[in-house]
């Protein structure tokens, strides 16, 4: 088969010996164990072929470029010889944004264990589609990596948290549940981070702040810095499920300000709540497991997405209040002069100054201005997060006033000060919202821990029988008696499908073995086409024993925070019953 390029005819496979030429080509990856691999382009499909022929256990996908190239080979070659049991896709075209859905849809299929195959004479051909191939492969594996360093590192504090804080949700007012709306419809509000660049914008916030243009949240470590100034926002804003997150407020605390109110994610690092000395109101973030167990689900309670940044949050915030326009101040996303943070910023944990190793590993994206600029995947994975609600959220304006900062696609850049005089001249902020009090019913609660608190029980139960059952299943391996392997493994399953719809599970254990339960997902695909029956049983009890002593381990971890829980609620309610 050959193609013109340029008025030239190119051989897309050896003109006199193409099976050879396969041989060769694919005896390069014959050490390799392979999952799942692209094909780009199809050729005359013999190293694909040959490729099968040697891994008969790999799943395969095809990508082709050209379609008059396809159509020729499926006019020459009949696709059985491939074989099409292990064929999981084939997609063609040149159209940039549809392979980039293709590799993302390909990549969720084959959790993100993908080799790519290029024919060699593609890669000059078709070098801008190959190169957006590997492009998205490594942005989605860096995604999946970051995903999965996140749940390690906090899908049991997540948990831990929500369970801590929920009596505090008890007594404060919900801000998207309990606050009167109005008070926020269709006027200004700042979110402040931290950056650089709001070091040039304390005066410009002071004169806003004093005469009360618009709405001033701050968010994660800019409250020191505007402490630091004597600026006192209107809320401090906070979801950090960390227990680091604590020493953001340490100087609040100490200096015992009570006159900046916290809105707080419910999954936010517990310790952060204690000795708060302002009034607090909460939102259900959807990282928080328990709440939705304990809370009565049919009233419309708003819930904020988990996003890897608080100004993510908060902007979500500000949307379902309404806020218009929203405005950005200190949201950098990137270095300026080596620094990450505004001057007042201090901790022991990380270095406001970046290192030499981090400017090297440094990307570079541009700034409002069309500058170059350095930053790195975490300010990066904001600023993409940023974008996306921005563009989900279309009605709302959102103006970026962060001199040197990141470009953030669906902002437009203006000078705060020249806000201040054009936009920012009338006063706005009323003080009426801080006066709401919660309403949630406790007396729902109640009846909802008693439910949970035999879920427990039977949750610990079925923990239990499903190990019997698998040592079962083990011993009938053992002694090859086959006859009753089905009927342990109907049991097995209907024991395994009692857990997953328990309550317990759902709200307390599973959430805090995220990792593990995708591992099991993963896993449970060797078994599935395992014809042989030593090796299938052999994996069975191998993947679910190791997941069942995790689901074992948790229950008991999460036991006594789950009976501290009940006992706090029960003193939330006879508190509430000697008040009347």
């Amino acid at each position: 088969m050959k193609i013109l390029l340029d008025g030239r005819a190119q051989y897309l496979q050896s003109k006199y010996d193409p099976q050879s030429e396969a041989e060769r080509f694919v005896n390069k990856f014959a050490d390799e164990t392979i999952k799942h691999v692209l094909f780009v382009g199809i050729g005359g499909g013999y190293h694909i072929k040959r490729f099968m022929e040697t891994h008969p256990d790999s799943k395969f996908s095809i990508y082709e470029p050209d379609e008059e190239v396809l159509h020729a080979y499926l006019s020459h070659f009949q696709l059985e010889q491939l074989p099409l049991h292990n064929l999981v896709k084939i997609f063609v075209g040149k159209d940039i944004k549809a392979i980039e859905s293709e590799i993302k849809q390909l990549l969720s299929k084959s959790n993100n264990v993908l080799k790519i195959i290029t024919l060699p004479v593609y890669e000059k051909i078709y070098g801008v589609q190959i190169q957006t191939i590997f492009e998205q492969t490594l942005e989605s594996l860096k995604e999946r990596h970051s995903s999965l360093t996140t749940n390690i590192s906090f899908q049991k504090r997540w948990t831990i948290n929500s369970i801590k804080n929920f009596p505090t949700l008890f007594k404060t007012p919900n801000i998207l549940y309990d606050i009167d709306r109005s008070s926020f419809e269709g006027k200004p509000a700042i979110i402040v981070a931290a950056g650089p660049s709001l070091n040039e914008e304390f005066e410009n916030l002071r004169y806003i702040k004093e005469n009360g243009l618009a709405y001033i949240f701050s968010v994660g470590s800019a409250i020191n810095a505007l402490i630091d100034q004597g600026i006192y926002p209107d809320a401090a804003c906070t979801y950090d499920p960390s227990e680091l997150n604590q020493y953001v407020f340490q100087k609040l605390k100490d200096e015992n300000i009570s006159e900046i109110p916290l809105i707080f994610g419910s999954s936010v690092g517990f310790e952060t709540l204690e000795e708060y000395p302002g009034k607090m109101f909460h939102m259900i973030t959807s990282q928080d497991s328990v709440s939705p167990q304990l809370l009565d689900t049919t009233q419309s309670i708003d819930i904020v997405l988990d996003a890897p940044s608080i100004a993510v949050v908060t902007f979500q915030l500000l949307c379902r209040l309404k806020c218009n326009p929203i405005l950005l101040v200190g949201q950098n996303l990137g270095y300026i002069e080596k620094k990450r943070y505004a001057s007042g910023i201090k901790y022991n944990f990380v270095e406001n100054e970046v290192s030499e190793e981090e400017q090297k590993k440094a990307l570079i994206i541009k700034d409002v201005y069309g500058n170059d600029i350095q930053t790195d995947d975490s300010f990066n994975s904001m600023r993409q997060q940023l974008e996306m609600h921005i563009g989900m959220n279309e009605n709302f304006e959102v103006i970026n006033t962060t001199k040197g900062g990141a470009k953030i696609k669906g902002t437009h850049f203006a000078h705060l000060k020249d806000l201040i005089k054009e936009r920012l001249n009338t006063k706005q902020v009323i003080f009426a919202w801080k006066d709401q009090n919660p309403s949630y019913e406790i007396q729902y609660t109640d009846k909802r821990l008693e439910l949970l608190a035999q879920a427990e029980k039977n949750c610990g139960r079925l923990a239990r029988k499903l190990l019997e059952t698998l040592s079962e299943i083990h011993q009938i391996r053992l002694n090859r008696q086959w006859k009753n392997i089905e009927k342990h493994f109907a049991v097995f399953d209907k024991q395994f499908e009692q857990l997953k719809r328990n309550a317990f599970y759902n709200g307390f254990i599973e959430p805090m073995i995220r990792v593990q339960n995708e591992r099991l997902s993963e896993e449970s695909k060797l078994y599935r086409y395992e014809r042989d029956i030593n090796k299938k049983v052999d994996v069975i009890v191998q993947v679910f024993n190791a997941f069942l002593q995790e689901v074992h381990l948790h229950h008991e971890f999460v036991k006594p925070y789950f009976e501290e829980l009940k006992l706090r609620i029960e003193n939330l309610t006879n508190n509430d019953k000697e008040n009347g």
